[in-house]
C-alpha cells in the first residue's frame, strides 16, 4: 500500500529533475568563453565562472592545448561553435587572459570570430606583444615578442574589427598596461593585482560582469 503512494510522488519529483532548464539558459544570456594565459589552467577561472553563472550566463572555460597561439585560437572556434550550438545563440563573449587575449583576437581577425562574437574582454594582455616573450621559442609563448610575425600580423590594418565590443582591462602593476590598441574602446586600469592573479580578482569579476552587460568598469 506505502508504495502505491510513494511511487506517483517519485515519478513527479523525477520528471521535474531530469525536465528541468539549466538556470544559464533560463535567462536567454549569450555563452561565455573565458580563456586562460600563458601556462595558465582553467582552475584559475573557478571563481569567475561561479560568478557568471549566478548571472545566469553559461560558461565555457577553455582548456587550451599548449602555448601556440594559432592552435589555441583553433581551439577557441571549436568551442565558440559548440555553445552557439548548445544554447541557440548566434554569439559568444570572449574573456582572454595574458596570452589568451592574444589567441582570442586571433580567432577574431582570421578565423571568423567578428560573426560569431558580441564582446572581447582581456585582462592583463600584451596587445603589442612582451618582449621577455622574444626568449621562449615561437611554440613555447614567443608568439608574444613584439617582432614576432604573429604579433605583426595581429595588429596590421584594423585591429579591433566590428561589430565586435571590445574592453581592454589590466592591473597598474601589468608591464604592458599602455599598450594601446583601438582607441575609442573601453579601457580600465585595476590597482594592485598581480598579473596571475588577475582571473580570479574579485574585482576584475567585477569588472568582466560589467563589461557583459555593456558597462566601461570605472
Amino acid at each position: 500500500m506505502w508504495l502505491r503512494c510513494v511511487l506517483p510522488i517519485l515519478v513527479t519529483l523525477l520528471a521535474g529533475l531530469y525536465s528541468a532548464t539549466p538556470a544559464a539558459a533560463d535567462t536567454g544570456r549569450e555563452p561565455v568563453l573565458l580563456i586562460h594565459g600563458w601556462r595558465g589552467s582553467v582552475a584559475q577561472f573557478d571563481a569567475m565562472r561561479s560568478a557568471l553563472e549566478r548571472d545566469g550566463y553559461p560558461v565555457y572555460v577553455v582548456d587550451l592545448p599548449g602555448d601556440e597561439n594559432l592552435a589555441n585560437a583553433r581551439t577557441i572556434a571549436e568551442v565558440a561553435e559548440r555553445a552557439r550550438r548548445a544554447h541557440g545563440h548566434e554569439r559568444v563573449s570572449l574573456v582572454g587572459h595574458s596570452m589568451g587575449g592574444l589567441s582570442a583576437r586571433h580567432y577574431l581577425r582570421f578565423l571568423g570570430g567578428t560573426d560569431t562574437t558580441r564582446g572581447y574582454i582581456s585582462m592583463g594582455t600584451g596587445q603589442r606583444g612582451y618582449a621577455p616573450a622574444c626568449l621562449l621559442a615561437p611554440d613555447q609563448g614567443g608568439q608574444m615578442c613584439p617582432v614576432n610575425p604573429f604579433i605583426i600580423q595581429l595588429n596590421t590594418g584594423d585591429p579591433t574589427p566590428a561589430p565586435v565590443t571590445y574592453t581592454f582591462l589590466n592591473s597598474s602593476r601589468d608591464a604592458t598596461r599602455h599598450d594601446v590598441i583601438g582607441e575609442n574602446w573601453c579601457r580600465a586600469e585595476i590597482p594592485d593585482v598581480e598579473h596571475a592573479d588577475e582571473p580570479g580578482d574579485p574585482k576584475f569579476i567585477a569588472a568582466v560582469r560589467d563589461a557583459l552587460v555593456g558597462r566601461c568598469p570605472a
